[in-house]
């Protein structure tokens, strides 16, 4: 999983107008991530969060099926053809229902992404822009996808801004235990006689 976001500006930070040292200095925030645990924290965190969201949907699917199976029992063996268009007209509304939930929690689940990796960016450009400093750069470039196609290390403050970063506390521990398992997102919708098709 890529850490940054695709909508990152190529140009993260820009020192005080009024430093004309000159210089560009160039960022892995990536490996900034990765080397304070940060990356894989997040990773953690989002897959227990999407497990517990599919645990929510599945839950709902359960409810939703009861739903339908009672609307089945209801109508008999041999069920009328008003009875057959009720049963099929309920069944997509659930479907519906069911699939709106789903794209909410997949919406949920992407937005928790972006707000912890903005959290990590902001707690990181005082740091970065102090790194630069120290190399007398103004400018700092985060490398992105597509990345550069050459740097010279004299420029390259990724390393010094993760000791920064870690002398400044932000190092995370990650338990030693493995990380949760994903469950599947996709679900199933519930279904019933007459089912609709897709």
């Amino acid at each position: 999983m890529k850490f940054i976001l695709a909508t990152f500006t190529t140009i993260l930070l820009l020192c005080s107008a009024s430093a004309q040292k000159g210089g560009v200095a160039v960022l892995d925030i990536d490996a900034v991530a990765r080397h304070l645990g940060v990356e894989e924290k997040v990773q953690v965190d989002l897959i227990e969060m999407q497990n517990q969201l599919n645990e929510d949907l599945k839950k709902t699917q359960a409810q939703l099926q009861s739903q339908m199976t009672g609307l089945e029992q209801s109508a008999g063996e041999n069920p009328t053809e008003e009875q057959r268009r009720q049963i099929l007209a309920s069944n997509q509304q659930l479907n519906a229902e069911f699939n709106r939930l789903k794209a909410q929690a997949q919406q949920t689940l992407a937005q928790e992404r972006a707000r912890l990796i903005s959290e990590f960016r902001i707690q990181i450009e005082p740091i970065a822009l102090k790194a630069a400093e120290e190399k007398d750069l103004d400018v700092v470039l985060m490398k992105v996808t597509p990345p550069f196609i050459a740097s010279v290390a004299e420029v390259d403050i990724t390393e010094l801004t993760a000791k920064m970063a870690e002398e400044a506390g932000m190092k995370v521990e990650i338990p030693v235990e493995a990380a949760p398992e994903t469950t599947d997102t996709a679900g199933n919708e519930p279904s019933g006689e007459g089912e609709p098709e897709d």
